[in-house]
């Protein structure tokens, strides 16, 4: 089956580019009611000590404002008028470990996985893309999460509700909600903070009031309590000097702390159909590691003439992307998350 995307897709943001496989020994994750025991052994001896904080707490380290949240019990569900498959075909398309671990990770009989040669969808350098069919979705506990920022402008980027694993404490929880809802509106499907000035000189935006934040050193305090250093480091270029032009997909520090940026928009698929997660479990270096399960039709289908009211649709395709958090000295950081669409 083959997707097509808007050609910004290409620059679709994947947080590390990581498929690392979740060990069959690992446990499932009710999170760690401490620090974890076990640290990897590259961890350098003198790095602050891991520990969970609370949600206000964590929330205290962001900017002066930061956004709310509020929790509420849900269901797994995908969009409407999509029916819950009753197998798919299960697709990683950047697995690094053997096929036998990937069997082992996603809880399926050894053979299950094999090599998938799509000429459309190379897999990255290092790793390889494998499929395997007759999977059945899992139905695991999940929670609701509304990331509430009640004094940007505007009413489209003021408040978003994302599904997580319900076994996720409240802050990593409002970690995951918030880097969804960061991706979504100000870096993955869009590229930018509204409003916003053109500059004609450097061919950018300037971040103007009522958008999110409108201070760099503030928009990397957020994203700090948000993601690890080395995923929000991709987002930010740091100081623009006077008349460079910005690149892509990156945010820059501009004159007096200002925001500069290149806009953007990737499309995505019309057969998306919703997503799902897998059981979080706890890892050797005391991370978190899941799956996200996005579900696709078959866009070949010659019956699918698009989306319409008084139609069902069930998905056959479920592309997995992998979702990790780590445990830092101020709470839980998103490692690796790319959107689901």
């Amino acid at each position: 089956m083959k997707r097509i995307f808007a050609a910004a897709l290409a620059c679709a943001f994947l947080l590390a580019g990581c498929s690392a496989p979740a060990p069959s020994s690992g446990e499932p994750a009710s999170m760690p009611a401490s620090a974890p025991s076990s640290v990897p052994e590259s961890a350098p001896s003198s790095a602050p000590a891991a520990q969970e904080v609370s949600l206000e707490d964590w929330r205290a380290a962001m900017p002066a404002n930061a956004p709310v949240f509020t929790f509420a019990d849900a269901e797994p569900a995908l969009n409407k008028d999509v029916l819950w498959p009753d197998q798919v075909e299960l697709i990683v398309r950047a697995w690094q470990g053997t096929l036998e671990e990937a069997d082992a990770a996603f809880g399926l009989p050894a053979g299950s996985f094999s090599e998938l040669d799509d000429p459309d969808y190379p897999p990255p350098e290092g790793a390889m893309s494998i499929h395997a069919e007759g999977y059945v979705l899992p139905k695991i506990s999940v929670q609701q999460v509304t990331v509430e920022v009640p004094w940007v402008a505007s009413l489209y980027d003021r408040s978003a509700s994302y599904i997580v694993p319900a076994a996720l404490d409240e802050q990593a929880a409002a970690a995951l909600a918030s880097a969804h809802y960061f991706l979504a509106h100000h870096h993955g499907a869009h590229h930018g903070l509204e409003p916003s000035d053109y500059d004609n000189a450097t061919d950018s935006y300037v971040v103007t009031e009522g958008a999110m934040y409108t201070r760099y050193s503030e928009l990397e305090q957020f994203l700090g309590c948000v993601f690890t250093p080395g995923a929000y480091g991709e987002m930010m270029g740091g100081p623009l000097a006077a008349g460079e032009a910005p690149a892509p997909s990156l945010f820059y520090q501009g004159e007096g702390d200002t925001i500069r940026y290149m806009m953007g928009d990737r499309g995505g698929s019309i057969t998306f159909c919703g997503a799902v997660f897998t059981e979080p479990v706890l890892q050797p270096d005391g991370s978190l590691l899941f799956w996200q399960l996005s579900l696709y039709l078959d866009e070949d289908d010659g019956n699918f003439a698009g989306w319409g009211p008084g139609n069902v649709y069930t998905p056959v395709e479920a592309a997995a992307t992998p979702v990790r958090l780590e445990l830092t000295a101020g709470g839980w950081r998103v490692a690796e998350f790319s959107l689901p669409n």
